[in-house]
């Protein structure tokens, strides 16, 4: 059964809000590892995914292409530390946790895909990318003008440069004030730049469905086309060559 877009979007949503709660869960296991009903949930969803794997294994055409094309969502089921569990060295060292990393990686793969159109829009992830390397700097630079933790002064980098300013920290010195004019800076601009790619996004992705709703119409026309009039195979060659022309302007 082909989904609709909006059961599509639902789906895409659900699958990525259950690979962040994994990843939440594979995280507390690595530290102190889960257990009661963190233990049943991580259990839950592996068969979630595994259910959709085999789901969408079944009904892909080539399944070859399938598991080379979903390799991540391969490796989300296997289990590594099952598999490789028993040798000594990892046993003698306690090191079978790491093999959880794989699993963490391949489970932020799929939100992370998803959101790759919204994060290339307007070149968002360069300036999400710049400010996160301002609040690292700022952490560290307000470490020395201000000498508090460089765990403080991360803190306060990432709360001045979101714009909240909780005010549990404030700097006290005339370098420390420079520093925290720089970070405001760059928090606004961050703000401002995530408005504008909201709005982009959005109209980006309804201009889209407008173009595919059309491109389905006239699919639906051209199913019958024997039976259209010559009028109507004109308004298709119309409406065609608007869409060309919007697309190569």
């Amino acid at each position: 059964m082909k989904l609709s877009k909006r059961q599509h979007a639902i789906y895409d949503i659900l699958i990525s809000a259950l690979a962040v709660v994994t990843v939440i869960l594979l995280v507390v296991d690595f530290y102190s590892g889960v257990h009661g009903w963190q233990l049943i949930a991580y259990r839950f969803v592996l068969a979630i995914f595994l259910i959709d794997y085999i789901l969408r294994l079944k009904k892909a055409p080539d399944k070859k292409k399938f598991i080379r094309n979903n390799i991540c969502d391969l490796i989300v089921l296997l289990p590594l530390q099952t598999m490789l569990g028993w040798l000594p060295i990892l046993q003698y060292h306690n090191l079978y946790r790491l093999l959880c990393i794989p699993r963490l990686v391949a489970f932020l793969y799929r939100p992370i895909r998803k959101m790759k159109r919204f994060f290339d829009t307007n070149g968002f992830k360069y300036m999400v990318f710049i400010t996160c390397i301002m609040v690292l700097v700022g952490g560290v630079l307000i470490h020395f003008a201000e000498g508090m933790s460089i765990s403080d002064g991360i803190w306060w980098a990432f709360v001045t440069a979101s714009t909240v300013g909780y005010g549990d920290i404030s700097p006290q010195t005339f370098y420390g004030r420079v520093i925290a004019m720089f970070l405001m800076l760059v928090g606004i601009g961050l703000i401002g730049s995530l408005t504008s790619t909201l709005t982009s996004y959005f109209m980006r992705t309804s201009k889209i469905e407008k173009k595919n709703q059309t491109i389905r119409m006239i699919q639906e026309q051209l199913d019958r086309f024997d039976e259209l009039s010559e009028e109507e195979v004109e308004d298709l060659c119309v409406i065609l060559r608007a869409l060309k022309n919007k697309q190569n302007p």
